[in-house]
């Protein structure tokens, strides 16, 4: 019989071990190993080398930052030692530093700080006109409690006043400000700064002073523009001129055109005298001209940066602070006066003084356990605004004015006794002379002055028609633009 084979049996026999069994053979690691190697030895060279770069970039920025540092600390020492501008007077070397020719190009910043040394009670505030015509030593101002400071400068405008008018309450608190407007302030015109107001010197009311150092004293000292005016403070040491700066802030006009203002040197006074007509003109009739087919496009005014809006601030901020307050509108020669009217700027002015007299009526009405304000107009047509000018060629001086614009401190003594109901012994003032404005009487003293300006046009009708033929010849000539008069 065949053999049987049981077919579960030989299922369950185990594989077959007649043939060699081949087993998959283990991949070789060493060449994996090798470049794992190189690649570390990369990173840690990698590495190393940033570490090495990062420790070269940090010397390379400390030895920068420490050679900026020394160039600023000499900087700063250069410009504290010489001083241009007058700020900390730590020390004055006849032939190094104490002819300071900056500060007279750059005095909104030096009376800035000057307020600070001073520490006045009393300020003046203005333009150039309460520069030079006002006094500290004056009677009326030097009874007064506290120093008293002259805080006028050049061109200034009334956001510019009330800028320093806090800055001044904010070293000392202020005690009385006279404030000083030109008839340009009263015009509806925008109200701003010059090139050379610098905020960041002057202190606001609750302000650290070490911001103001940061941003005033700091940037100043290390400012390489400061440096510039020291190396020029030096180089003209041995040009120095006599100061028409006094002491208290006032401009000393007999100084300043006796010895200093080059036309009027010499040219002569009344040639003197007309030149600034000629530049009055010229700055007020800006822009009038259309062209052709057009007409004069209007400035457009924000009311909350008027001329009105901060002489109204001034006028809040003494009033919330007790503040002896003391306006007066400045006496300028009649000759600015036909020149504004020549230009059509009469009304405006009428209006600005209405305005400013309604103005004081309502403080004084809210506030009626403080005295009441009031303006004095000194602009109209006296015996002092009517002058009449020397011949032409002469070089004699004129009692009253240096030019058209700006009186002399005779002048602004008469101001400041009519304010101060001053009665000075051997000197009177001119009884046509200022006009006090209340509601009562402000309408009354218009209409004089319009009286009084005809009466001048036919006692002057040639020097009338002179003004009024600069004007037309600078209307034809001057580019188009919008007329904005500061």
């Amino acid at each position: 019989m065949g053999e049987i084979t049981n077919p579960v049996a030989s299922k369950m026999e185990g594989p077959s071990f007649d043939h060699e069994v081949t087993l998959p053979e283990r991949p070789d690691r060493t060449s994996e190993r090798r470049a794992e190697s190189i690649f570390a030895a990369f990173d840690s060279a990698d590495s190393a080398n940033h570490a090495e770069w990062g420790f070269h970039w940090l010397r390379y920025c400390a030895v920068v930052a420490a050679s900026v540092a020394v160039l600023l600390f000499a900087v700063a020492g250069i410009n504290a030692f010489i001083d241009p501008f007058g700020i900390y007077r730590l020390w004055d070397i006849e032939g190094v530093n104490s002819y300071k020719p900056a500060i007279y190009h750059r005095v909104r910043l030096f009376k800035a700080y000057e307020v600070g040394r001073v520490q006045p009670q009393t300020i003046i505030l203005g333009s150039s006109r309460s520069h030079l015509g006002f006094r500290c030593s004056h009677e009326a101002l030097a009874h007064l409690d506290g120093p008293c400071y002259n805080l006028a400068f050049d061109g200034a405008t009334t956001r510019e006043m009330f800028e320093y008018l806090q800055h001044a309450h904010a070293i000392h608190p202020l005690k009385h400000v006279v404030l000083g407007l030109d008839a340009y302030h009263l015009i509806d015109a925008t109200s701003f700064t010059r090139p050379d107001f610098d905020p960041l010197v002057l202190l606001q009311p609750h302000e650290f002073r070490a911001v103001r150092f940061v941003t005033g004293d700091l940037r100043l000292l290390t400012s390489f523009d400061t440096l510039r005016a020291s190396i020029d403070t030096m180089e003209k040491q041995k040009e120095a001129q006599q100061n028409w700066f006094s002491p208290d802030g006032q401009r000393i006009g007999k100084i300043f055109f006796r010895q200093v203002e080059k036309n009027f040197l010499e040219f002569g006074p009344r040639a003197y005298f007309d030149e600034i007509d000629r530049l009055e003109v010229a700055f007020q009739t800006e822009g009038m001209a259309p062209r052709p087919g057009s007409q004069p496009a209007a400035a457009v005014v924000d009311p909350t940066q008027s001329n009105f809006a901060y002489i109204k601030r001034i006028v809040d901020f003494c009033v919330a602070n007790k503040i002896d307050l003391r306006i007066l509108i400045t006496p300028a020669h009649a000759h600015q006066y036909e020149i504004a009217r020549a230009v059509g700027a009469s009304s405006s002015i009428e209006n600005g003084k209405r305005r400013l007299v309604r103005l004081l009526s309502d403080v004084a009405g809210a506030h009626p356990e403080q005295p009441a304000l009031s303006v004095w107009d000194f602009s109209g047509y006296s015996s002092i605004t009517t002058e009449p000018l020397p011949p032409l060629g002469s070089r004699d001086e004129m009692r009253f004015y240096w030019d058209s614009s700006h009186f002399k401190e005779v002048v602004g003594d008469y101001v400041l006794d009519r304010l101060f109901s001053v009665f000075a012994a051997g000197q009177v003032v001119p009884q046509d002379f200022g006009v006090q404005l209340t509601l009562r009487s402000i309408e009354p003293a218009l209409a004089r002055e319009r009286a009084e300006q005809e009466a001048y046009r036919v006692s002057h009708s040639e020097d009338v028609a002179h003004l009024r033929n600069l004007v037309n010849r600078a209307i034809g000539e001057c580019s188009p633009a919008v007329f904005v008069r500061l």
